[in-house]
């Protein structure tokens, strides 16, 4: 499951309705399973440019999106990791370590990254 990137349902904060939402996005699988649930990146359309992260989201070509089954300009959102429970999984889409293994490099790269900075300032 590792690298696969699957059509699953996530938890959001609806601003609008100022309260916690569902809605159905892809995500990157990129950790698990522990106790029925994965780790995973949302891969996200950011429709307000203002809350792309210049250097942690990283912008998906429209090659790759095709080879991935995206049909929308995305991001993937390697400093916002989800827990998703197995059952909210609901199809695959692509394996993007397999098909498309530099972009799964440098994603796992960025989110190591964030990491390493969550964790110097955190000390």
């Amino acid at each position: 499951m590792i690298g696969k990137v699957y059509l699953s349902v996530v938890d959001f904060y609806d601003v609008k309705l100022n309260a916690t939402n569902r809605k159905v996005r892809p995500v990157l699988i990129i950790g698990g399973p522990n106790e029925n649930d994965y780790t995973v990146l949302p891969i996200s359309t950011i429709t307000n440019r203002a809350n792309v992260n210049a250097y942690y989201d990283i912008l998906v070509s429209p090659q790759d999106r095709t080879i991935l089954n995206l049909k929308r300009e995305c991001f993937i959102r390697t400093h916002k990791q989800m827990q998703i429970h197995v059952a909210a999984l609901i199809r695959e889409l692509a394996d993007m370590k397999k098909d498309l293994p530099d972009l799964y490099l440098e994603t796992i790269g960025k989110m190591d990254e964030f990491q390493h900075e969550i964790v110097k300032y955190s000390i």
